[in-house]
């Protein structure tokens, strides 16, 4: 081999391990007398015991101007809609408004209330109608001030229209909403100050009446 191609070997190999031999550096492990060890990049003194070591430097630190990447802030999961089985109750639906109608009876003037309307007809003597001989017209619509009713005569008497019966049936108009949860209140509040002023037996009876009279006031 000539020395032209010699050198260029050599070359070659100086340059393939001379990025190796900077990436490593000498350091020394040094041990006095004592026995205390040292370890530093110079040779050891003359009277301490030397061992030499290669090892590779810490990468350099990242330029001052290098910004870390921020980490992602984590996105709030979404909570799952509820399940149909956990939503609240739907509210109860409110009671309807009660149905009354006032009555008046047909031999006494005396209102009282029906929830219906419907009253059975029934016998009453002529005479609390009217006086006797007149004519009573449509009983179904007659009443007359008690003051002004005759005494019903016995059967065959001089005043026999009196003691005559007819049949008669009481007059009722529904009342409306309004007057119905008033006329309902009126009664509740009758019953309450009954309660107070009976004994036990009867406030039993009246406190049934009271709650349903209360029942029927849940639709005002």
């Amino acid at each position: 081999m000539t020395l032209l191609p010699r050198l260029v070997l050599i070359a070659a190999a100086a340059l393939a391990a001379g990025p190796l031999a900077a990436a490593t550096k000498t350091a020394y492990r040094c041990t006095d007398e004592h026995g205390a060890i040292a370890f530093q990049d110079k040779p050891c003194r003359g009277d301490q015991k030397s061992q030499s070591f290669e090892y590779e430097p810490a990468p350099p630190p990242p330029p001052a101007d290098a910004q870390e990447p921020v980490p992602e802030e984590p996105t709030a999961a979404v909570p799952p809609p509820p399940e149909p089985s956990s939503l609240p109750a739907p509210p109860p639906p409110r009671p309807p408004a009660p149905t009354l109608f006032r009555c008046v009876r047909a031999d006494n003037d005396k209102v009282y209330y029906s929830e219906t309307g419907e009253t059975p007809p029934y016998r009453v003597p002529a005479g609390i109608l009217g006086l006797p001989g007149s004519r009573p017209g449509t009983p179904e619509h007659m009443s007359a001030p008690e003051a002004n009713r005759p005494p019903v005569s016995e059967p065959g008497g001089a005043d026999a229209l009196a003691a005559t019966y007819v049949e008669v049936r009481d007059r009722c108009e529904r009342l409306s909403p309004a007057e119905a949860c008033r006329a309902l209140r009126a009664q509740l509040d009758d019953n309450l100050s009954r309660q107070r002023n009976v004994g036990q037996a009867e406030r039993t009876g009246l406190s049934s009446e009271a709650r349903v009279l209360a029942d029927k006031l849940a639709g005002c």
